[in-house]
């Protein structure tokens, strides 16, 4: 029998882990397991893990679920990220001396030393500039050990916000942008797009789409009274949460980047 590859995607919450472990089908998406694990105040704040060892703590009984082939997708906070458009060097330069000239512009322009940046980008081939993404390297650290301890096949850290962006194509025209929120914050995504807003400066989804030059029909709000993102998953079978849009980051994560 071939077992397939759990592809499982976690959102570290202030108060809570959400997870979500899906396999790819011929029919689709199917649903293994979801988990919805409590944390003790001052664990993580503001994105941040502040205690480590609670946190691997808290996680272990969950990471001794997952079969053994499983693919991890993290979550990294959008609000601890940086993203800047730059233009491309002058000359043509291969992958690693690309890599090479980024990591010295954006430390340039941040006023940081490169060794402390973890960054991505990608590149506009018409306009040979470049989008960057890029993140202080303790915080990407502290999720790197926290996998390693926990002995989880860590494949990827995504940004939440970036990550709804893979539930797009299940977006019904004329719909091109997934938006979710908590107490607090708007996570949104487009195609070439991504970002997060405050509540405050944007209350409904109405004010959302005018800030990002949409209609609000454009927009697909995965709420706990509208869009269930379980929606997307072909194959599964209760029970399923209470309240399904809390997990809609944790499963898009586990959408992402296809290729077993």
């Amino acid at each position: 029998m071939t077992f397939k590859t759990w592809r499982t995607g976690v959102h570290l919450l202030q108060d809570k882990v959400l997870a979500v472990s899906l396999t790819k089908e011929k029919s689709g998406w199917r649903l293994r397991r979801w988990w919805r694990i409590p944390l003790s105040p001052g664990i993580i704040q503001d994105g941040m893990i502040i205690n480590l060892a609670q946190l691997e703590t808290a996680l272990s009984p969950w990471s001794q679920m997952l079969p053994r082939q499983h693919r991890l997708f993290l979550a990294f906070p959008a609000s601890r990220t940086l993203q800047k458009h730059f233009p491309g060097p002058a000359t043509q330069l291969r992958e690693s001396e690309q890599a090479t000239w980024m990591v010295s512009a954006l430390a340039r322009e941040l006023e940081m030393a490169p060794e402390k940046l973890c960054f991505d980008y990608t590149q506009d081939t018409f306009s040979r500039s470049c989008h960057v993404t890029a993140a202080q390297h303790n915080d990407v650290s502290a999720l790197l050990t926290l996998a390693e301890r926990l002995r989880l096949r860590l494949t990827a850290i995504t940004p939440d916000a970036s990550a709804l962006a893979n539930l797009l194509p299940f977006a019904l025209a004329p719909a091109q942008c997934v938006a979710w929120q908590d107490e607090a914050h708007w996570l949104w995504a487009m195609r070439h797009q991504w970002g997060r807003k405050r509540i405050a400066e944007a209350v409904s989804v109405n004010d959302l789409a005018a800030q990002l030059a949409l209609r609000p029909e454009d927009i697909v709000h995965f709420t706990q009274n509208g869009s269930d993102p379980f929606s997307c998953v072909a194959l599964s079978q209760p029970p399923l949460p209470t309240c399904g849009a809390d997990f809609t980051v944790a499963l898009a994560l586990a959408m992402g980047e296809r290729n077993e």
